[in-house]
């Protein structure tokens, strides 16, 4: 095996890494936010929650070679970076806009690996 050959298979293994990742940051996000004093606390929360959960199940199946995660996860991520950078954009976004479109990359970057091959292009 090569080196042409092994780095596919490192770029996968830090996609997922990465997709887990960023799902505790929302988790975390989502805990802090159900014990803030505010009237919007139950809406970030669920949304946080929801947004963990998606990515990571997306991320389980974007390692199993799944075609309509890798296109879940382009997509929720596109979406992501649009909202983060629309949003009020202060430090805090910014530090988490650099992961964000690091993961966009590595979606489009190694897209012929996680697919298979299956991707015309």
């Amino acid at each position: 095996m090569d080196k042409a050959e092994s780095k596919p298979k490192k770029l996968s293994r830090y996609l997922i890494v990465l997709m887990y990742l960023i799902a505790v940051f929302w988790l975390v996000f989502a805990v802090h936010w159900l014990f803030r004093g505010s009237d919007y606390r139950y809406f970030y929360a669920v949304s946080g929650l929801g947004y963990a959960v998606v990515l990571a199940m997306l991320a389980y199946y974007l390692n199993k070679k799944q075609r309509w995660a890798w296109w879940g996860a382009t997509i929720l991520s596109g979406i992501n970076i649009i909202l983060t950078i629309t949003d009020q954009v202060g430090w805090f976004d910014i530090a988490y806009l650099v992961p964000s479109v690091a993961l966009f990359y590595m979606l489009l970057a190694g897209r012929k690996e996680v697919l298979g091959g299956k991707v015309r292009g």
